[in-house]
Parts: structure tokens; C-alpha cells; sequence
């Protein structure tokens, strides 16, 4: 398996919306703009039917087939929108794992229970699905949603811990960046080598604040190696209605 080249994900930050290149296009073409998503409401009930109100639709037929018609003439089936949807499911599955699995991060693997951490391990998880997401037809659509999704999140929760300022904000953002840049060509690395070049990349990547030993390195390679395998039994429409699922890392050897 050959890695495919890293790129720049697309961030938003504050009111900028700044265009950076595609995670899975050559380094100098840039990723074309996030379409717009349409949101679309049904209308009144006032026509439903008695039939309808027996059967339990809260719509007419005629309704439904009009809005349905409505939205796919405005592209809110379209692939790009679709993208733009289901990127949040597959995106909140990574960045609740820190949280979800805290006693193996915090307590076994001494990681301090920080914004830093939380990142690190959102990371590794959003990874984990692009290597899954390289191999669908619109993989490249959907990992550039779930990283914009990945930084979207990562500039609230900046600012949920008091930082305001804009141009400190668009700083930590763009360090943010360089170590996600960073941690997906080690971890691209690793996964094509062997595990000492995985186990590398998580000292370098994950475990950099902490003074941990091999063991704990261990676990977390094997944790990656499983959840790999794993993910190749989720096909193509789940990945596209945001299905996805990671195990939990356990601190021993199976």
C-alpha cells in the first residue's frame, strides 16, 4: 500500500474563510471551495389528506414529491452536499474517542487532560478513517469535509477556553496545522512500514508531552493495527450516510 500525498486542509477561522489545498491532490493545486448547503422544510400540514393522517405521514404525497424534487433540483443530494452532511457524523465518532476513552489516554498512557491531547488522539482518529476513505470513489470529497470539520472544532474550542483575540487564534490554528501536516505523513509511514516506524510516529506525534514507556507505544500500535482491519468492513453507503464505528484500546496484548 502506497500513501497518497498530504496536503493542506481547508480552514475557517472566525469570519476568513482560508482556502489551502486538498488533503488529496498534488501540493500546488488547490482544493475547490466547500459548496453551500441548502436546508430544505417541508411545508405546512394544512393539506394533509385523511389517508395520510390514518397511514401516520404528516405530509401529503404531493408534498413530499415537491420538496423531494425542490432539493435534488437544488443539489442538496448532490455529492458535494452529501459530503458536507455526513463529513459531522463520521467527524463527531473521531473527536468524541479522547473523551469516550479517557481512562486509557489519561490514566494508563499518562496523557495530561489537555486541548493538546484531545487533538492528538481526534487526530490519529480522523486518520485512521482517511486511510478507509482513500479507497472510495469520493474519498477525496469526504476527507477534506471531515478535516474542515477537524478545524472548525478545533478554533470553538480555542475559544471556549477564553482566547478571543483573533490574530492569537489564527497563530495557534496554523501550528495546529503544521502538526496535523506532520503527524498524517508519520503515521502514512508507519502503517506502509513496519510497527518500530509506527511506534515512532506516535512518540513524536501523541506521546511527545509525556514521558511513556515502550509498552504503552505497544497498545496503541496494536490498537492502530486492529482498527485498520476493522474499518474495511464498513463498504462505501455506509461511509456516505456517516456510519462508522472505532473499537476501544485495551492495555494488553491480544
Amino acid at each position: 500500500m502506497i500513501a497518497r500525498p498530504l496536503l493542506t486542509p481547508t480552514i475557517r477561522a472566525s469570519r476568513l474563510l482560508t482556502r489551502m489545498t486538498s488533503l488529496t491532490d498534488p501540493m500546488t493545486k488547490q482544493f475547490i471551495p466547500t459548496l453551500t448547503r441548502h436546508s430544505i422544510r417541508f411545508a405546512s400540514s394544512k393539506g394533509t389528506t385523511g389517508d395520510d393522517k390514518v397511514n401516520g405521514s404528516k405530509y401529503s404525497e404531493a408534498t413530499q414529491k415537491l420538496v423531494y424534487g425542490m432539493a435534488r433540483m437544488l443539489g442538496y443530494y448532490s455529492t458535494g452536499s452529501t459530503a458536507i452532511r455526513v463529513s459531522h457524523e463520521l467527524y463527531n465518532v473521531c473527536a468524541q474517542q479522547m473523551e469516550l476513552n479517557k481512562d486509557f489516554y489519561v490514566n494508563k498512557c499518562n496523557l495530561p487532560d489537555t486541548f493538546q491531547s484531545w487533538f492528538s488522539v481526534t487526530q490519529l482518529h480522523v486518520w485512521m478513517l482517511m486511510v478507509h476513505l482513500r479507497a472510495h470513489d469520493q474519498g477525496k470529497l469526504y476527507i477534506q469535509e471531515v478535516v474542515n470539520r477537524l478545524f472548525e472544532d478545533s478554533e470553538a474550542r480555542i475559544r471556549e477556553h477564553g482566547i478571543s483575540q483573533q490574530r492569537m487564534i489564527d497563530s495557534y490554528i496554523k501550528d495546529l496545522v503544521a502538526q496535523f501536516h506532520g503527524g498524517v505523513v508519520a503515521y502514512d509511514e508507519g502503517m506502509c512500514k513496519d510497527d518500530p516506524v509506527l511506534a515512532a510516529a506516535l512518540w513524536r506525534n501523541l506521546f511527545a508531552p509525556t514521558s511513556n514507556n515502550a509498552t504503552d507505544l505497544a497498545y496503541v500500535v496494536q490498537f492502530i493495527r486492529q482498527e485498520l482491519k476493522a474499518l474495511e468492513a464498513f463498504d462505501g453507503d455506509q461511509l456516505t450516510t456517516g456510519v462508522i464505528q472505532f473499537g476501544i484500546p485495551k492495555s494488553s496484548f491480544e
